[in-house]
């Protein structure tokens, strides 16, 4: 024919555009007669036949592209979609036929037993041409022969175990909960970890309130693939979980929080989960080693110390039995040791920032310093060979004044964390954020943003006031560019036990899930740091550090779908704490 593969695809599509589809099926014989082998063209044939409603040699050339699909079995999503459009359009006969077709190839082994298994599982029974398995299929649909399905899993193969599994997704007989729950075990033996989730979500949907065997395997499930959005649409993950739910879920709550970046509900977990561990060594033991994962090493050690108790107890069945004062010091010198090894970590990591600040500063500051010496250099050449004139001088301090004023914002922006001229007194949170939106409220209004300030409780630091108000300064200007206009900002501050609570919302574009564990670091951006409008990456890194002489923290809510939500929790002393009037 002459033609690469890539030059007939470019000329079928051609034809196909301009309509021509007796000229592009003719094509697409000539590029099949070449590349017998690439189902691709098959597909092409099959969609021109279909188009031209002949169904009968567009389900041929399918077929044919279902038998080449072993090479390639991401194609199957395209066969599967016109498997079902031919379904809907096709008239009953027709439609029989190209069942029989498919099963003919399968029983003549000329479709691949990976291929096999995705009609299996994409359409059900229909092509499932085993016998024994076709009555085993029938036979769980009943909890009566859970036994004789218990006995056919053992010798199954992995695909008709997979089918037994699917079979089950597709039931909406619920009269056979035992076996689902039976096959949730196996899904999750053979690491067949979406499968499982499935089948607990058909259970889990029918039953008010869900099954907490079945809840902790959903979360146990979500954690193994990393991903809990089934888990979140199917149970309410909240406060009132944590509350009414047993140590084994807790559990997984743990990893839960931890992944989604709840710190708040982190610890609500862990101190439920510490009630548990008054009485149980395995449970202790298990929080011990949580309490390692996220550094709380007083926690550990407090921990540790009573699950030695625990275990002099049971040694002594009932007795008290005192260790020796050299075991306890002893211990005590592991911990330091540890704390050390903590600290000095801690300590790198901080060295590791400041280098990258100082290496980014660098790099900012070297752009309009290197442009200032380019233009002041190349005026010098002008006025040497005296072509010079004083438009181009005018033009000169422009461009030292915008360079300058560039550096100064930067400076700027890095003053609040590095100012030893600050003013230390009481001042109130909720006043600094509320001055924030009156000096900014012509800006909102131009960009005609609105917002809404919510205060549960009146709450007040010691510190820097100025100092603190950055914080809520460089958190709507990044809220400004990111929604652009007719958007919304909202902040709610509450207390909770010694901490102040600070909630501050969004609804612009949110921030990307490849972003979100750069967006403190300095100098990340994702705006041109040339506009005006801020951009040099350091606005979300000076907050995260004037928080941090708070001993405060901030996170992104990562459940958040509407935009931008970051959490602020500052721990407060109780004589700072004034109760609202309103409550």
């Amino acid at each position: 024919m002459g033609f690469s593969s890539k030059q007939c695809v470019h000329e079928i599509s051609r034809l196909r555009f301009e309509g021509n589809l007796p000229a592009a099926i003719e094509r697409c014989h000539d590029a099949i007669s070449v590349y017998s082998e690439d189902n691709f063209f098959y597909k092409v044939l099959g969609d021109l036949y279909f188009q031209e409603k002949n169904y009968v040699a567009a389900s041929q050339a399918y077929l044919e592209d279902l038998k080449r699909l072993s090479r390639k079995p991401e194609h199957f999503k395209a066969f599967a979609r016109f498997y079902r459009q031919f379904d809907s359009e096709a008239d009953a006969d027709l439609r029989d036929q190209f069942r029989g077709k498919i099963i003919k190839a399968i029983k003549d082994n000329e479709i691949a037993p990976n291929i096999h298994q995705l009609l299996v599982e994409t359409f059900g029974d229909i092509f499932v041409i085993d016998d024994d398995l076709t009555t085993i299929l029938r036979k769980s649909e009943s909890d009566h022969n859970l036994g004789e399905i218990k006995r056919f899993i053992k010798s199954a193969s992995a695909n008709d175990v997979r089918s037994l599994i699917f079979h089950q997704i597709r039931q909406e007989n619920y009269a056979n909960t035992k076996t689902k729950e039976y096959l949730i075990s196996v899904a999750e033996k053979n690491a067949l970890y979406l499968e499982a989730q499935l089948l607990v979500g058909k259970i889990i949907a029918k039953q008010e309130p869900p099954n907490p065997t079945l809840i902790r395997t959903l979360l146990r499930m979500s954690r193994k693939q990393q991903d809990y959005h089934y888990a979140e649409e199917l149970v309410g993950i909240d406060e009132e979980l944590v509350k009414k739910s047993d140590f084994n879920i807790q559990y997984e709550l743990v990893y839960y929080f931890d992944s989604a970046g709840d710190s708040d509900l982190l610890d609500k977990t862990l101190k439920k989960m510490r009630n548990s561990a008054e009485g149980s060594i395995p449970i202790a033991r298990t929080l011990y080693n949580f309490y390692l994962t996220f550094d709380r090493f007083e926690d550990a050690q407090n921990l540790s110390e009573h699950i030695q108790n625990l275990l002099d107890l049971k040694r002594a069945e009932g007795k008290k039995h005192q260790r020796s004062q050299e075991q306890l010091e002893s211990e005590q010198i592991v911990w330091q040791r540890v704390k050390d090894l903590v600290s000095e970590k801690e300590h790198n990591r901080q060295m590791l920032a400041l280098r990258d600040l100082l290496k980014g500063f660098s790099h900012e500051l070297g752009q309009p310093i290197t442009n200032i010496r380019y233009k002041v250099q190349l005026q010098q050449l002008r006025i040497e060979r005296g072509i010079g004139n004083m438009d181009e001088i005018q033009d000169l301090f422009v461009t030292i004044l915008a360079q300058t004023e560039r550096i100064g914002f930067m400076l700027d922006r890095f003053r609040p964390i590095v100012s030893s001229k600050s003013v230390q007194e009481i001042f109130s949170v909720n006043d600094c954020m509320k001055q924030v939106f009156t000096d900014l409220s012509d800006r909102l209004s131009q960009s005609r943003i609105t917002y809404s300030f919510r205060e549960d409780s009146k709450v007040s630091l010691f510190g820097d006031r100025i100092q603190f108000s950055q914080i809520f300064y460089n958190l709507v200007l990044n809220s400004m560019q990111a929604i652009g206009e007719n958007g919304k900002i909202d902040v709610r501050i509450s207390t909770v036990k010694n901490s102040i609570r600070i909630l501050f919302s969004d609804n612009g574009s949110g921030i990307p899930e490849d972003y979100r564990k750069k967006i403190f670091e300095p100098f990340f951006s994702t705006k041109d740091p040339a506009s005006g409008n801020g951009g040099e990456g350091l606005g979300l890194f000076v907050v995260w550090n004037i928080l941090k002489m708070y001993k405060g923290t901030i996170q992104l809510n990562h459940k958040f779908k509407d935009g931008a939500q970051f959490i602020i929790k500052i721990p407060v002393e109780e004589e700072n704490h004034e109760p609202s009037s309103n409550n």
